[in-house]
C-alpha cells in the first residue's frame, strides 16, 4: 500500500474509493460513460462542489489509465494508490483515511459506481454533518443505510480495524457510531454487473 500524507487542512475531506477491479463487469466501471462522461469524472465533479480541494481518490486496479484520466481533467487532485487492492474495500478505505490531513475532522466516504448520487445528494449529507458534526451521517435506501456516508474522526479508529470486504457500513451500523440516516432512494443502484450496465444505459440518462 502506498499513501502520502496530505498537506494540513481543516474541515471535511471527501474519501473516493475508485480501486476495485470490476470482475463481475468485466470492464473497469470508473470508466463507464453516465451522461457523456466517465463515472469516476462525474464522482470527482460532485465531490469537489462539497468539499472544494480536499478530495482524495483512492486507486488500485487500472490505476495507470485511471490517474492518466485524472490528470487530464484536474489540475491538482490528491491520489492514493493501494497495492493492496485485491485485499477488499477495506484496504482502500483505511488507505484513504491515513492519507487525510490530521486536522480534519470527519470524511465524506463516496464510491464511483453510484450514478443517481450526485450534488444535491452530498450536500445534503454535508448539511447536516454539519448540524451535528460529532455524528456519523449515511444514505438511507432499501430499508438500510450505507455510502455515501459522512464519518466523524472519532470512529475512524474502527474504520482502521475493518478487512475484506467490508467497507463503512459495518460502522455507520454500530449503535456508538449515532448515526444520522438520510433517506436517498438514488443512493440504492450501483453498477456491478452487465445487466446493471445496461439498465444504466436505458433507464438512467
Amino acid at each position: 500500500m502506498t499513501v502520502r500524507t496530505l498537506a494540513s487542512s481543516n474541515g471535511l475531506w471527501c474519501v473516493l474509493l475508485a480501486a476495485g477491479g470490476s470482475r463481475r463487469l468485466g470492464y473497469p466501471k470508473q470508466l463507464i460513460r453516465y451522461r457523456v462522461r466517465p463515472m469516476i469524472l462525474n464522482a470527482v465533479d460532485a465531490a469537489e462542489s462539497v468539499t472544494p480541494g480536499r478530495v482524495l481518490v483512492v486507486l488500485g486496479a487500472h490505476s495507470l489509465r485511471l490517474r492518466a484520466l485524472l490528470a487530464r481533467n484536474y489540475g491538482n487532485l490528491s491520489i492514493v494508490t493501494n497495492t493492496s487492492w485485491q485485499d477488499g474495500i477495506a484496504s482502500s478505505l483505511v488507505a484513504g483515511i491515513h492519507a487525510v490531513p490530521a486536522a480534519a475532522r470527519g470524511v465524506l466516504v463516496l464510491l464511483t459506481d453510484q450514478p443517481g448520487v450526485g450534488r444535491d445528494s452530498l450536500q445534503r449529507l454535508v448539511d447536516a454533518w454539519q448540524r451535528r458534526p460529532g455524528r456519523a451521517v449515511a444514505a438511507g435506501y432499501e430499508g438500510g443505510l450505507g455510502v455515501p456516508a459522512i464519518l466523524p474522526r472519532r470512529v475512524w479508529r474502527r474504520l482502521r480495524e475493518l478487512d475484506g470486504d467490508v467497507g463503512a457500513k459495518a460502522v455507520l451500523r454500530n449503535a456508538d457510531s449515532n448515526t444520522t440516516v438520510l433517506n436517498m432512494p438514488e443512493a440504492a443502484f450501483d453498477v456491478d454487473t452487465s445487466e446493471d450496465r445496461r439498465r444504466l444505459k436505458h433507464t438512467h440518462r
